[in-house]
């Protein structure tokens, strides 16, 4: 079954997945990549492991290093294409807050010093229901759009979720909901939605720590 290690950056969390090969989810803001190989080595992980980086989408807080890392494991990346423009520009352009706390955290994630990362043209598009076997991980890609028009969720045979941005943990009690910032909010509603649908086991998120997917309730 695939295996999900969480790695700590922050305020965002990236994902390394390992089964037969190991694939990364997410690459954090610029200047991640020695936190993200450093705890890929604690797991006896080597950068030549990696066969590809797959992107939720395209903001900076996810897509930031992925420029450095392809360059130091040699793996492709992937995002979906309504995103890709923002991969390829370096820019996540604005962030729509859903709620009070979003404009207020607005300018820590999308400020313009936050808003900007190293471009790169993707190595390969993802597509609703794409398998991860070719990689060596037991797994499909769902597109869950809302947060951006581009977003992604991974659903592994282990029950296991990434579900990116599709859901933030709402403070004070950590319990997971709409995130703060989304293009669209009924879409995103929707994809939660369609996420659930799968009866995922366990949801991990960017923003927050993993929760059981019975514990989420539809918006």
């Amino acid at each position: 079954m695939p295996e999900v290690i969480p790695v700590r950056l922050g305020i965002t969390t990236a994902f390394i997945v390992r089964q037969k090969g190991v694939i990364l989810v997410d690459t954090g803001f610029p200047g991640s990549a020695d936190t993200i190989l450093r705890v890929m080595e604690q797991n006896t992980i080597a950068p030549r492991d990696v066969r590809l980086i797959l992107l939720t989408h395209g903001h900076a807080d996810h897509a930031g290093s992925a420029a450095e890392l392809r360059a130091r494991t040699g793996a492709g990346v992937a995002i979906h294409p309504a995103d890709a423009e923002m991969l390829r520009c370096g820019d996540q352009g604005c962030l729509r807050p859903t709620s009070l706390l979003g404009r207020v955290l607005g300018p820590f994630f999308g400020g313009k010093k936050k808003s900007s990362f190293p471009s790169l043209d993707p190595d390969l598009v993802l597509r609703e229901g794409m398998s991860l076997e070719p990689y060596g991980i037991s797994g499909t890609v769902l597109c869950t759009p809302g947060h951006t028009p581009g977003s992604v969720s991974i659903l592994l045979s282990s029950g296991d979720a990434l579900a990116g941005d599709l859901l933030f943990a709402h403070p004070p009690s950590g319990r997971p909901g709409l995130p703060f910032w989304a293009e669209d909010v009924e879409t995103a509603k929707m994809s939660i939605r369609t996420l659930l649908s799968y009866h995922p086991a366990r949801i991990h998120i960017a923003h927050g720590a993993m929760v059981r997917g019975d514990a989420v309730k539809i918006p």
